[in-house]
């Protein structure tokens, strides 16, 4: 139905019987190779060949580190405005640990963090203790706790030290 709107560029409104005439651009975005899944047949070449106009590569952000100070700022004056919270920014120190963070859930991810950061500032600087576990350590943090099982955690002597480590490093 959608590429039949895109088609006539009118539609009726739902229960009306008058078209009303429209400009649509649709904008689509995703992080499967489309390509392959028209080879495969998993996904329609008809809607393939309509959305693919133009198509731009925005590679993921710890691609693009010099970006992360930008988003940081635009983030906090949007969302410092949105709660209606003063926010005294961060320092340099975590303003470094957040540019050499991987970031797995890409801009999504940095954006929740500084949204939780103005909301929960109470009106000071955010330092590097202010930052979760898993950015201080550079990311690492997010593969653990692993399950260790009874046997492990009883090991003489090791706390269980020797297979966080190990695992750590394997990870």
């Amino acid at each position: 139905k959608l590429l039949r709107v895109l088609e006539e560029r009118e539609f009726t409104r739902v229960g009306g019987t008058n078209s009303i005439s429209v400009d649509v651009r649709v904008i689509a975005a995703t992080n499967r190779p489309l390509r392959e899944h028209v080879e495969e047949g998993s996904f329609r070449t008809d809607l393939y060949y309509r959305l693919n106009v133009l198509s731009i590569y925005l590679p993921p952000l710890r691609e693009r580190p010099s970006d992360i100070p930008i988003l940081v700022r635009r983030f906090i004056r949007d969302l410092s405005a949105q709660h209606d919270r003063p926010f005294p920014g961060l320092s340099a120190e975590a303003m470094s640990m957040l540019v050499e963070y991987p970031w797995p859930g890409n801009v999504r991810e940095l954006r929740n963090l500084v949204e939780s950061m103005v909301v929960l500032s109470h009106g000071r600087e955010i330092g590097p203790e202010d930052l979760p576990r898993q950015i201080r350590e550079g990311g690492n943090a997010r593969f653990l706790p692993v399950r260790t099982g009874p046997v492990v955690r009883g090991a003489e002597g090791a706390d269980g030290r020797e297979l966080e480590f190990i695992l750590r490093s394997l990870l």
